[in-house]
């Protein structure tokens, strides 16, 4: 907590929406959305169409590789974790693991309900990735 005039006292993570911080941080999750999309679509395209690579093989690659860089870039580039990296590894792949899950639960739900599979996997995807910024700023900021 940190003290602020009059005597009251505020966390650091809503102390951080108050400096700025929060754009910032919504500008570079969104660039590492985009990077995370590219690596997961073009990669298994580039694996396979130049060298062969099959699908499936190509898609764990990719799909290998964007968890790491987002772990990664989560933690560094976007919050700046102070935590242990055991620690915060732990509740991004746990936390990947229940957003894929709710995600595809979301997508069949609605699909169910007749709405077109690419506008539900738009809207599936609009809501989890604004869920997940906040969840991992939550979980990655270091706040008090």
């Amino acid at each position: 907590m940190a003290q602020i005039e009059g005597g009251g006292e505020v966390s650091q993570w809503a102390l951080g929406i108050t400096r700025g911080e929060l754009p910032r941080q919504l500008a570079r999750f969104g660039v590492l959305t985009a990077i995370s999309a590219t690596i997961t679509i073009g990669l298994p395209v580039l694996l396979h169409e130049q060298w062969g690579v099959r699908p499936p093989k190509a898609a764990a690659v990719a799909f290998a590789l964007a968890f790491l860089v987002n772990f990664v870039s989560l933690r560094r580039l976007v919050f700046s974790s102070r935590r242990g990296a055991g620690r915060d590894l732990f509740v991004y792949a746990a936390s990947s693991l229940v957003f894929r899950s709710a995600e595809y639960v979301a997508f069949l739900l609605l699909f169910a309900i007749g709405i077109q599979y690419v506008i539900a996997l738009v809207g599936v995807l609009a809501v989890s990735a604004t869920a997940k910024f906040f969840w991992y700023r939550h979980t990655m900021h270091g706040h008090d």
